[in-house]
């Protein structure tokens, strides 16, 4: 979701209504109920969910459906690429076991919500929350310490099929390109591209040092580019009762790097949700060296460098909160003198990280500052 909810619910029923008449002509009596725009999520992208309803040759038919809207303005990220995501979804779905959702439409027509979208199958189950993240509440609190364990686990295992796809069979080179970020040098120039505009001038001592840092310190080996989902986390999974994963959610961030890089983001947001929030790792859980060793285990890859990917990782999501904050206060979220630009638990990590000096002023954060 963006950061704060602007879609008119009642409105998008009959806008998305009249758009599926005209996408389904053959369709007859189509209608959009139980319009909803969940309140905990992400920090870009709109997500829309809603059921439609309508009359072929075989009768009635209900379907329920997810909307992803592009921000109708500057979001999180400086641009963004529906298509790109939608193209990468649809070829998972279609030649690989990764569970990812059908994609039913990509529309850049903004009349519907304002700005282009793309239209997904909806997967009924349960994802863990960040706002507030499961580590404080919810229904991964309520699971044994077997039941957190099985899973991460099989979290981990969509990871390892995600990397082992083939992405040249499944018509995805248009991803080997500087500008998807493909491979660590251009990883790199895009995020220090995207600080610069996040930024907006404004100095930021921990994250300059720490992409001084990434720059200095690149790894001497050459890992192989897989697909990366970008945004590998928990939270971007849909999980049935037995917690099996049902859905892969969020691929905006998708690009061809190494295993290290998603893995790096992977152990970081479990940092950032644990001790970057003030919170113990849930009982079950696997810690860093458990998931490593989980993984090795299950791919067969020996994983390096994963303290600079880690660093990567957690520089990568504090020049978002930048971002972040700067949209926040520029929303009335935030009052304008907030340091969450400089001061937030992923900055407070990457200095940690680093030992670097602590970034001064209260820590904030998104989370409990959304106005949901």
């Amino acid at each position: 979701m963006a950061l704060k909810n602007i879609i008119d619910t009642e409105l998008a029923a009959n806008r998305i209504a009249d758009w599926l008449a005209s996408k389904w002509p053959e369709n007859q009596d189509i209608t959009v109920t139980d319009v909803n725009v969940p309140g905990a999520g992400g920090l870009s992208n709109e997500t829309v969910l809603f059921t439609t309803n309508w009359r072929d040759a075989d009768g009635e038919q209900t379907r329920g459906m997810v909307a992803r809207v592009q921000p109708d303005g500057p979001g999180v990220f400086p641009d963004y690429n529906l298509a790109k995501e939608a193209t990468v979804i649809k070829a998972l779905a279609e030649h690989s076991p990764v569970p990812v959702p059908q994609v039913y439409f990509f529309e850049q027509d903004p009349s519907v919500f304002g700005a282009p979208f793309l239209v997904m199958q909806r997967i009924d189950g349960r994802i863990p929350a960040d706002d507030p993240p499961f580590t404080a509440t919810g229904w991964v609190l309520g699971l044994t310490p077997d039941q957190r364990r099985k899973m991460w686990h099989n979290s981990i295992d969509v990871l390892a099929q995600i990397h082992s796809v083939d992405w040249r069979e499944l018509g995805l080179e248009f991803l080997d390109t500087p500008e998807n970020q493909s491979g660590l040098d251009a990883g790199l120039a895009h995020w220090r591209r995207t600080f610069d505009w996040a930024a907006e001038g404004e100095p930021n001592p921990t994250l300059e040092a720490a992409m001084d840092w990434l720059d200095e310190h690149r790894p001497q080996h050459d890992e192989p580019k897989v697909l990366n989902w970008g945004d590998a986390r928990v939270g971007n999974m849909i999980f049935s009762d037995d917690l099996a994963p049902l859905g892969v959610l969020d691929w905006e961030m998708v690009a061809l790097a190494s295993r290290e890089q998603e893995l790096g983001w992977w152990l970081f947001l479990m940092r950032h949700h644990t001790e970057g929030v003030g919170l113990p790792l849930p009982e079950g859980i696997p810690g860093h060296a458990e998931t490593i060793d989980y993984y090795e285990q299950k791919t067969g890859h020996k994983l390096r460098d994963l303290h600079y990917y880690e660093v990567l990782g957690g520089t990568r999501l504090s020049i978002l909160m930048v971002r972040a904050a700067h949209m926040m206060i520029a929303a009335g979220l935030l009052p304008p003198d907030s340091p969450m630009a400089q001061s937030n638990p992923a900055s407070q990590l990457v200095a940690k990280l680093l030992d670097l000096p602590a970034p001064t002023g209260a820590t904030t954060s998104f989370i409990g500052n959304r106005g949901q």
